[in-house]
């Protein structure tokens, strides 16, 4: 008896990734329209019902997949980021950005779940979704950010300066990623990049820019330039 539960695990464990890996394939290679719990089921041998033994539903299937979406984004990302030195800000600064964009245009149907419109296959996950990516990717770019404020003093708004509903935010998303020490206008400085950074990708991913620009990747660098010298680093990329 001691033996069947840890066994038992591992086959749950792997069905689950099995769920997980054909509701990936069926997204990706469908479309999200194809994304059913029959059409999972089927794929992976099993009756519908019995998918319930392993998520709530299908909007459940979705979360956890969209989860490990963020993760595997995240991983590519800290690892550009290590491939720098510590003390190169700017170079893993522009590493993290690189490696975001990469990942999206690499993974545009993926990219479409976890940041373009609401997904009705997601359901009530849907602000859950956001919430994850906010947070985990933030917790990459923001740290960077943080310690280049700290070492160099880049011009940020003043607090006086900002209207109430604006410093408000601020205030509650600093303390939300524990940062309550750091001015408001650093978070709105960070936010303001990120904002400029996924605009950019956007555009890019879900091809708002063609036939204007058929290239993306010069403008988008030129962008990441001009970010990091608002940030105080000088100069540009050797190219």
């Amino acid at each position: 008896m001691g033996e069947r539960t840890p066994r038992r695990d591992r086959l749950r464990e792997q069905l689950s990734h099995d769920i997980k890996r054909s509701a990936r394939r069926l997204l990706v290679e469908q479309g999200p329209s194809t994304l059913t719990l029959s059409a999972i089921a089927r794929d992976v041998e099993v009756t519908a019902p019995a998918l319930y033994r392993y998520y709530a539903g299908l909007h459940d299937i979705v979360r956890s997949l969209a989860a490990d979406l963020v993760t595997e984004l995240v991983e590519e990302m800290r690892s550009a980021v290590e491939r720098r030195p510590p003390h190169d800000l700017a170079g893993r600064l522009r590493a993290a950005t690189y490696a975001f964009r990469e990942w999206s245009v690499s993974h545009v149907v993926e990219f479409g779940l976890l940041f373009g419109a609401p997904s009705p296959e997601a359901g009530p996950a849907q602000a859950e979704l956001a919430k994850d990516w906010m947070v985990r990717l933030g917790g990459v770019w923001g740290p960077l950010v943080f310690e280049t404020w700290r070492r160099q003093r880049f011009p940020v708004p003043a607090e006086s300066g900002m209207p109430v509903d604006l410093l408000e935010q601020m205030s509650n998303y600093r303390e939300a990623i524990g940062q309550p020490e750091l001015p408001a206008g650093v978070i709105m400085v960070f936010l303001d990049c990120w904002r400029q950074i996924y605009g950019a990708v956007c555009l890019e991913v879900f091809g708002h820019m063609g036939p204007a620009i058929t290239d993306h990747e010069p403008l988008f660098r030129t962008m990441v330039d001009e970010l990091l010298a608002r940030l105080g680093f000088p100069g540009r990329e050797l190219r």
